[in-house]
């Protein structure tokens, strides 16, 4: 009898030891789970602010973009009315010919600083076409 007493203490025993063991497993892997949750709550938080971001980023490019059509369409205004009005190319050729600001002002009907941005692109081209 006391041989069956032994192999009941050692059954219990080893079944308590897998009870254990299985207990600290799911204890890690609850553990685990806990962390992964966070790190999942963390990385959709972080998603919603990049797609946040990303809307406003998107709107303020659309700005940007009708910005740039708004532009170009006053810059080939701007130049529809120089090239019926004397315009920049022929104030450029005056500036060639040895012209200076005062004529270039008066007779392509350009402002003060259109002028000296004109003889600023001249010198420029001067120098560039100028051999080294």
């Amino acid at each position: 009898m006391s041989l069956i007493v032994i192999m009941e203490l050692l059954l219990t025993l080893g079944l308590a030891y897998v009870i254990y063991h299985q207990r600290q497993q799911l204890l890690d892997v609850e553990k685990r789970l806990k962390t992964l949750s966070q790190a999942m709550d963390q990385h959709q938080l972080e998603q919603a602010a990049v797609v946040n971001a990303d809307l406003v980023f998107a709107k303020k490019l659309a700005e940007i973009n009708s910005q740039l059509v708004s532009m170009d369409n006053q810059l080939q205004s701007l130049e529809t009315k120089r090239d019926n009005d004397g315009g920049y190319q022929h104030a450029l050729k005056i500036l060639e010919m040895g012209g200076n600001k005062d004529e270039i002002i008066s007779s392509c009907h350009l402002s003060n600083a259109e002028a000296e941005l004109l003889m600023n692109l001249h010198a420029y081209r001067a120098v560039i076409k100028t051999p080294a």
